[in-house]
């Protein structure tokens, strides 16, 4: 009985809980050009019926924005690049595995060219190879800039954009 509540502890540890992971909603990151020339950055909160913009940033005071004063709004896109590592290494890793397995002698020698050693081998250069493709790819493709000029837009064209913004808020039924 001892054995099994140990292993119970054990086990639970290595699995930390739930409301660590729980995280607030975060909203998309904006960079937004006035009509005045002064640019804002911060994070959508939200979107209010009269096209007001709810912005977290130090350099809104009260923290919403008219978008009639918007020129600009820029979404800006993560960096995929930790993404792109991984899966890189991993597909990289089993292809290089696999071919160094198939590649490898048959022979049970046990020798520097059996497949266990050839396999673990092109494991690890078909990882490190993957792995570099896979964070160039993630960095450079998957991190951009959505601009969006709202300035000479039509009202039907600006309220389309915003209620496809809205979905990108921290709070996207904010009314």
């Amino acid at each position: 009985m001892k054995k099994i509540m140990t292993l119970i502890i054990g086990v639970s540890l290595l699995f930390p809980s739930g409301a660590l992971f729980a995280q607030e909603r975060q909203g998309a990151r904006l960079v937004i050009t006035k009509t005045d020339g002064t640019v804002i950055y911060g994070e959508l909160i939200g979107l209010k019926q009269d096209s007001t913009l709810l912005i977290k940033s130090p350099s809104v005071p009260g923290g919403s924005i008219d978008v009639s004063e918007v020129k600009i709004i820029k979404i800006v896109k993560g960096s995929k690049t930790v993404a792109g590592v991984l899966v890189g290494l991993l597909a990289g890793g089993a292809t290089g595995a696999f071919i160094g397995y198939v590649i490898g002698d048959s022979e049970p020698s046990g020798g520097l060219l059996s497949n266990s050693y050839s396999a673990a081998i092109g494991a690890e250069y078909g990882g490190i190879i993957g792995g570099l493709a896979g964070g160039i790819l993630g960095g450079v493709i998957a991190s951009h800039k959505d601009d969006i000029l709202i300035e000479g837009k039509s009202q039907e064209q600006i309220k389309a954009f915003l209620e496809k913004l809205r979905t990108q808020a921290r709070f996207p039924d904010y009314q």
